[in-house]
């Protein structure tokens, strides 16, 4: 292959614009709160010394605002361009994720989880482009860092797979790689953890091979700067030791007792804890016990998820995650990886590719461990699997007669032309695709695949989109559950009001209330139940004719059945531990109110409730009051010796209150009505 190394910078360059070019697609992740306030305390802390953002200008000009709106502004989210609907001089250079509130000080102490090494590198990309140059919004500006990682690292699969395979070969794994669902979408907002790491591993596997290939001392301290980069970011890259010691052991045993590699490999992991620690102050005062405490988190993390009956295999192995991939997998790549893995000529390079595929897989089905939400968390198994599908291709080429290989080129080639057309369908929600062989997301629901439909944040960008061309102006935008900045503030029009205590249920207020959907939601609370059944949403993100995310507005104009309410004739009965209210017939509940007196009793600890048709079998209802608010538009409950607690037309003839403690103020009961929908 002639020019592979100006080739492979093309592609990273096509993949590069490509990514930006739909970067303001994407909603932010779910973890985004919690990683970019991190990354830009320890920026300024490096930066200038300073332990708070005093030294930062204040969020906007005019602050607190000139229209008593806190100075916020609107940034078009349909823009990647910084877009603002004020003034751009009105306007600092100070990130909304600078936050006073998580300031340089909070993290030396508290700080733990996964390292804040790219939550840094966000931020330098945030503080450049946005910051500075005023050149991209506040949010998409971060994650230019991960797109630039996920455009070279589809160079560095072109330039590997063609320099031993040849340019075909690496063509398809470039293509498998950049056209691999998850990979596409997570490089757009999965920019603190997943693809950073994914894109580190793959850089250090490459200079540990160049310097094993080319016995090179200094390719082995490259890799240790990739290692430091990747330790930095996530500690899986601890699991890399699986991939290279059985690959050196059974390709090339006698090199680890050269002194070149025994000195080089050492400082190599000398460079990459020096990079850990360095870019960690919160690891400075105690390097030890904190570096162990993050690795009990990993332990924690990995190795607790209750693992659904399911997809336990023999000897307690977890079949998830294998049968994950086979379903998310586009089915062109998942055929070319097996003939790769099959076929392939079992050289020196093969083996280091099957065991990077096998150890990110391995370490999630081993009994004991797990993982949740899909396989993102392990996703440095998709460039192995990406390479070998170039490597199938080329078996594929070398089977068959010089005359026709033309034309097999064509033929391989048309279904990633079709899987281009097919992404597009779905677009920006690839993160949610499922394959033929379960029938897409449609089939993945139908089977019950556990977070099937789980798009971990992108469609809110949607969702913001459309209220700001539908909302009326001053309307109240909220949540069913989840947290408020999943959807920038910046994102929505100035005159929405986006608040948690927007959200009325049965009162039905008129708030539009916006939700991710997935399997298990419609049933984790009561606003999501009482949605559900009661109202018709405004407005769907659909894949395979599956929704991912709702907006409902919620008034009357939208239920989807018309009801009545009466009040039931009820008995309370105090057994010590609870109260039980009995309605003398299964009913279709719809709320109990009851007042209770606050003298001469003990403050609520927590409490939740149970329903059941025969008082034998019960139903436990979920949310705990008063920590989870069952209508936040009600305020905390139960308050000021009065508690409702609604349902959604559950059919029960008991009624159950469990309290901590037992003699809790709620048992001082002084009037209480139960009512039920007389025609559900």
């Amino acid at each position: 292959m002639k020019h592979p190394k100006k080739i492979a910078i093309v592609v990273a360059i096509i993949f590069f614009v490509a990514g930006l070019l739909t970067l303001s697609d994407y909603g932010i992740n779910w973890d985004t709160v919690n990683h970019l306030p991190r990354g830009q305390a320890y920026l300024n802390y490096f930066l200038t010394g300073n332990k708070d953002f005093s030294n930062r200008p204040p969020y906007f000009a005019g602050w607190p605002g000139p229209e008593g709106d806190g100075g916020w502004y609107w940034q078009n989210p349909d823009n990647l361009l910084f877009d603002p609907d004020r003034p751009k001089s009105e306007i600092a250079s100070r990130s909304m994720y600078e936050s006073p509130w998580m300031p340089m000080t909070y993290f030396l102490n508290k700080d733990s989880g996964h390292p804040p090494l790219s939550d840094i590198m966000s931020s330098i990309f945030n503080r450049v482009l946005f910051g500075e140059l005023k050149l991209f919004n506040d949010i998409d500006s971060y994650r230019v860092y991960g797109v630039l990682l996920a455009a070279a690292l589809a160079g560095l699969i072109f330039y590997w797979v063609g320099e031993i395979y040849g340019g075909f070969a690496g063509l398809i794994a470039a293509l498998s790689l950049t056209l691999y669902p998850l990979f596409w979408s997570e490089s757009h907002f999965n920019t603190e953890k997943d693809i950073p790491e994914t894109v580190y591993w793959s850089f250090f596997l490459f200079s540990i091979w160049r310097s094993v290939k080319e016995k090179s001392w200094k390719w082995m301290l490259v890799s240790g700067v990739f290692f430091g980069l990747a330790l930095g970011t996530k500690f899986n890259i601890l699991f890399v030791g699986f991939v290279i010691l059985p690959w050196l052991l059974f390709k090339t045993p006698k090199i680890i007792t050269k002194k070149w590699f025994i000195l080089s490999s050492f400082l190599a992991i000398l460079i990459g804890l020096t990079i850990l620690i360095g870019s960690w102050p919160y690891l400075w005062a105690n390097p030890v016990a904190r570096l162990l405490e993050v690795l009990s988190f990993y332990k924690t993390i990995g190795t607790t998820t209750v693992i659904d009956s399911r997809f336990l295999g023999p000897l307690g192995i977890s079949t998830y995650p294998i049968q994950w991939i086979l379903f998310t997998t586009p089915i062109i790549i998942l055929t070319l990886s097996f003939l790769g893995i099959i076929f392939a000529k079992k050289d020196r390079a093969y083996f280091l590719f099957l065991f990077w595929l096998a150890v990110p897989i391995g370490r999630v089905v081993w009994p004991g461990t797990s993982t949740y939400g899909g396989v993102r968390q392990l996703m440095e198994y998709i460039p192995a699997l990406a390479i070998f599908a170039g490597v199938g291709a080329k078996s594929l080429l070398v089977a068959c007669p010089k005359r026709l290989r033309l034309m097999l080129m064509d033929v391989i080639l048309l279904p990633f032309i079709l899987l281009v057309l097919n992404l597009y369908k779905i677009h920006p929600n690839e993160n949610v695709y499922f394959n033929q062989l379960i029938g897409g997301l449609a089939g993945a629901k139908e089977e019950e695949i556990p977070y099937a439909g789980f798009s971990f944040g992108a469609p809110y960008r949607q969702a913001a989109s459309w209220l700001n061309q539908n909302a009326p102006p001053g309307a109240l935008v909220t949540f069913a559950y989840e947290l408020i900045p999943n959807i920038p503030r910046i994102f929505l029009r100035r005159d929405l009001n986006l608040h948690d205590n927007n959200n009325s249920g049965y009162l039905r207020k008129g708030e539009y209330v916006v939700t991710l959907v997935y399997e298990g939601t419609d049933k984790r609370s009561y606003i999501d139940m009482y949605l559900d059944r009661f109202i018709e949403p405004v407005y769907q993100v659909k894949v395979d004719g599956v929704s991912i995310l709702k907006i409902w507005k919620n008034d009357s104009d939208h239920l989807k059945l018309s009801t009545r309410e009466a009040v039931a004739m009820a008995a309370l009965e105090e057994t010590g531990s609870d109260l039980k209210f009995d309605l003398g017939a299964v009913k279709s509940l719809s709320r109990l109110e009851l007042t209770y007196s606050e003298s001469d009793c003990e403050q609520l600890n927590y409490g939740y409730t149970q329903i059941s048709q025969n008082g034998e079998q019960w139903e436990r209802l979920p949310g705990v009051f008063p920590e989870q608010k069952r209508i936040p538009a009600l305020g905390t409950q139960p308050a000021g010796g009065k508690f409702i607690d609604p349902f959604v037309g559950q059919k029960a003839r008991f009624i159950k209150i469990v309290t901590n403690p037992i003699r809790s103020c709620l048992d001082n009961i002084k009037d209480f009505k139960v009512y039920y929908f007389v025609d559900l």
